[in-house]
């Protein structure tokens, strides 16, 4: 049956663009993240930060994470397509009216890797068809940082409130109500505090630079995926070629 396909991942990175030159122009016209020393040294005061950038910072992670998933679901999933048609060929070839059990077995599959979604989901299914280990195909910092970013994602995307801890948990408090927080976002905050450099969770993030700084880890890890994964097909390859040509913060693509 013929059908339409529209690339999801393609058109949320032309919004992404324009949600990223209207935060790069907002650096310009308010107080970047300021840490009060004064404030830290004395402990008189609570340290002062300018968090305005989670406005659209945040928007723009959860738009990075979609990018992201969306462009490595459409690799998988085309390839399996590629796989389908050419099984359904030989089908033909051979005399065969219907679909044969290997056929059906690949559609099946098709149908997971496209309407089942989730980072950990996807990861399987690349290790189960491509034989390829998201968390073994990179260096340890971009791991980490595609990590982080999915993690911030998860939160992000439902709403869901952020819970730091005012001070570090230990496993005997791990019936107490933050802990489980603390748990779940450790290894972002430590990926974020490697990076920017702050204790806190909060002050990390809120640096204007982070938004940038995981659309670069994302160029990274998907060259990385491309040199071993098999050729990107069709929509996929325009995608990719997208990204790896994106330069935050500018007009990159004539609408």
């Amino acid at each position: 049956m013929k059908h339409k396909i529209w690339e999801t991942s393609s058109s949320l990175l032309i919004a992404y663009e324009v949600l990223a030159l209207g935060y790069k122009k907002a650096l310009t016209i308010r107080t970047p993240l300021n840490l009060d020393p004064s404030a830290e040294l004395n402990k008189t005061a609570p340290p002062k930060h300018d968090y305005a950038n989670y406005n659209q910072s945040l928007a723009l992670i959860t738009l990075n994470a979609s990018i992201l998933e969306g462009t490595l679901r459409s690799i998988i999933s085309e390839k399996l397509s590629t796989d389908i048609n050419l099984m359904v060929d030989e089908a033909n070839r051979s005399g065969r009216s219907g679909p044969t059990k290997p056929e059906e077995l690949l559609c099946k599959f098709r149908d997971e890797v496209e309407l089942q979604g989730g980072w950990e989901n996807l990861k399987n299914q690349y290790l189960f068809y491509f034989n390829i280990s998201m968390d073994k195909i990179t260096d340890e910092s971009t791991k980490e940082g595609i990590n982080a970013l999915f993690v911030l994602r998860n939160f992000i995307a439902h709403g869901t409130a952020i819970i730091q801890p005012s001070e570090k948990m230990e496993e005997e408090d791990k019936d107490i109500y933050p802990y489980t927080w603390q748990r779940k976002m450790q290894r972002a905050h430590v990926y974020l505090k490697s990076k920017f450099g702050h204790e806190g969770f909060f002050e990390n993030l809120a640096e204007h630079a982070v938004p940038e700084h995981f659309m670069t880890v994302t160029k990274k890890f998907l060259q990385d995926i491309s040199a071993q994964a098999c050729p990107a097909p069709g929509r996929a390859e325009k995608t990719l070629n997208m990204i790896k040509n994106y330069s935050f913060g500018y007009i990159n693509y004539s609408r």
